[in-house]
């Protein structure tokens, strides 16, 4: 088949199969997609903390320090683990983590309480673990302010409430306040931004290699016949190993040998983005209902929004591998990378205390613009209108990155010949 022989469809299909016959593009994309997705949610399947291990040191030994003990007892944060009689026993118990946190109960503390004189209740715990911390002086706050009430009813009996103002919280977009529908969905759809980049610079990278031991293997075959020896054992002599045939003719193999770079690289973005659509299906589909990730976009706004998304991750990775000769180094920059980008996202934590600096650079990033706009989409309920920034930059970061991948694919074409 000739060059002017090849149409769009049998670029498409020997994409595919560059694909699927490379393993290590099949390791990252398909392998490391399925097995991120499944494996990170299983440490925060139970993401609501409750029932914390407490020690209670009572020193007050009362009816009313008992009603305390009792209440906290009773708010689902909190489970009492024993009752100690020194702060130095429950620090060895904190220190052993056979507890999570001690609640001291001073001395005088209901004669205080009877006298209208206050009393402070201390809670210590290991605030490195700051969910944990939070949870138990959540449960200690409840109870106090449960016991706090009790007394001013006993006070005042003709008192219908203890408080003229009452705060109501709602927590929107977050129902249950807890790590899935916070942090999980955003990391979700990172591990698609990073594989499918990763992926598609592997391929670009692994081609550039068999076209540079190509060339190589020509110039030595170029200057075996000028010095007139036989070029049978060349391909030994300089000691590469090329995955192609170059007896002559057009080989499937070799199909990026041939085919315009703009349509190649096309080519491959289509084909990168009929995989991914598969899994945003199955992380979308499958993965969040299952993790009880909330699920509030239009299927319309939804695909509107991806599919762009998807396109624009793969047109970094074909840039990002254009650069390299060598497949291995894309997959090591996103290693290197992975950790940074994940905390100038602005979901673990606010881009606002971010420097200008770091702020400025999350907005060339097509993960920063995926996050932000399908978690508006899809946790928040957003109208697409209000995404259209995100979404335009897709076009302008992918653009950018088509444009740079066939600049330097065809100057490596043209330094070739």
């Amino acid at each position: 088949m000739n060059k002017q022989g090849i149409s769009f469809l049998q670029i498409l299909l020997c994409e595919y199969k560059a694909i699927l016959s490379n393993k290590l593009v099949v390791m990252v994309v398909f392998i490391g997609s399925l097995v991120y997705g499944v494996l990170y949610p299983m440490p925060y399947l139970n993401d609501i903390v409750t029932k914390q291990r407490l020690v209670i040191i009572d020193e007050d030994k009362s009816d009313l320090s008992r009603r305390l003990i009792f209440l906290a007892s009773s708010t689902p944060q909190i489970a009492l683990l024993k009752e100690v009689d020194s702060i130095s026993k429950a620090q060895s118990l904190i220190e052993a983590f056979e507890a999570d946190g001690v609640m001291l109960i001073p001395k005088g503390f209901e004669a205080n309480a009877k006298k209208g004189v206050g009393s402070v209740v201390s809670y210590m715990g290991n605030a490195s673990y700051f969910l944990i911390y939070g949870a138990i002086v959540e449960g200690v706050h409840n109870a106090i302010n449960a016991l706090s009430d009790e007394l001013r009813k006993e006070k005042e009996p003709s008192l219908r409430s203890s408080e003229i103002i009452t705060l109501e919280s709602i927590p929107l977009y977050n129902t249950n306040l807890g790590y899935a529908n916070y942090a999980l969905a955003a990391v979700l759809v990172f591990i698609l931004h990073q594989t499918s980049i990763a992926g598609s610079g592997i391929l670009s990278a692994y081609q550039n290699r068999v076209r540079k031991e190509k060339w190589q293997k020509e110039k030595w075959q170029s200057k075996d016949k000028m010095r007139g020896q036989s070029g049978k054992n060349i391909g030994e002599n300089v000691g590469l190993k090329s995955s192609v045939d170059f007896s002559g003719g057009y080989e499937r193999e070799q199909y990026f040998e041939v085919v315009p770079i703009w349509k190649l690289i096309f080519g491959r973005i289509l084909a990168f983005v009929g995989i991914y659509s598969v899994l945003f299906l199955l992380y979308f589909g499958v993965l969040f209902p299952t993790l009880g990730i909330h699920i509030h976009a239009l299927a319309s706004d939804f695909w509107c929004f991806s599919l762009p998304f998807m396109a624009c991750c793969v047109a970094c990775g074909v840039a990002l591998g254009s650069f390299f000769s060598d497949e291995s180094i894309p997959t090591q920059v996103i290693f290197v990378s992975s950790m940074p980008l994940v905390f100038i996202m602005g979901f673990i934590w606010p881009s606002e205390l971010l420097p200008v600096f770091l702020r400025e650079l999350s907005y060339l990033i097509p993960a920063f613009h995926g996050i932000r706009g399908l978690i508006s989409l899809n946790q928040m309920g957003a109208e697409f209108a209000s995404v259209m920034g995100h979404f335009f930059a897709f076009f302008i970061i992918g653009g950018f990155c088509f444009l740079l991948a066939w600049l330097v694919l065809s100057y490596r074409k043209r330094e070739r010949v």
